[in-house]
């Protein structure tokens, strides 16, 4: 998949330019290469259009900068901290003779039938994306789907567990966590319990010598 963006070179770097590129309603941007790096800006509503719909960051970008085109990706997107918008972003060119990285989304599939979901537990996502080198362009997977519907409580998934498409592998080759079934829930006995049930009588053992009855009645006999 590809989008195609406008953008518009800028020679002065800095925060303070970086606030009057924003103020034009302008996203900064770089894109990093051996030969050198290039600055230049961004539609703010043309990238969000883009950002938000999820593909930002798995799709190629056919720049038109200044009328010169260029095949990039975006590598890292900067948030604002309250809004979550994009504030800066960082890209690298395409090639065909290398490898790409991209941070596919990981989507979670079949969780209303986790045993461990429905005794009370709770999925807790640590890593919403994962960072993957690709073969190629027509490998780059939009999204990674990850089953839990066999997931019990206390149930993680690592990377590992990942079941990654034809010429997709991870960056990292360090076994690290992407999420886990979380909560204390509803043990198996008493999801086993028959509500319809008569409830059980309190019973007590008599004690050697005669009832708890007897021994109150000798209790008043001794003080007469």
């Amino acid at each position: 998949m590809s989008i195609a963006l406008k953008a518009h070179k800028r020679d002065q770097i800095g925060t303070a330019n970086a606030r009057r590129i924003k103020n034009q309603g302008l996203i900064p941007a770089v894109i990093y290469d051996n030969k050198g790096n290039i600055n230049f800006s961004l539609e703010v509503k043309e990238f969000e259009t883009e950002y938000f719909k999820g593909i930002a960051l798995t799709s190629i970008v056919e720049l038109d900068l200044d009328g010169k085109k260029h095949r990039v990706i975006a590598h890292k997107v900067e948030l604002d901290p309250v809004s979550d918008r994009p504030t800066h972003v960082d890209f690298m060119y395409c090639d065909n003779e290398k490898k790409l990285r991209v941070k596919p989304k990981l989507v979670f599939t079949n969780q209303e039938k986790s045993p461990g979901i429905k005794k009370g537990g709770l999925l807790h996502i640590v890593l919403r994306r994962v960072e993957v080198v690709c073969d190629s362009e027509k490998a780059i997977p939009q999204n990674i789907e990850i089953d839990i519907g066999a997931m019990h409580l206390g149930t993680k998934i690592r990377a590992i567990d990942l079941k990654l498409p034809n010429g997709v592998k991870l960056k990292h080759k360090n076994n690290f966590l992407i999420a886990s079934i979380i909560g204390r829930g509803k043990s198996e006995e008493e999801k086993t319990v028959d509500p319809n049930a008569p409830a059980a009588t309190a019973t007590t053992t008599p004690a050697p010598g005669g009832s708890q009855g007897n021994k109150s009645e000798d209790k008043k006999d001794s003080k007469k």
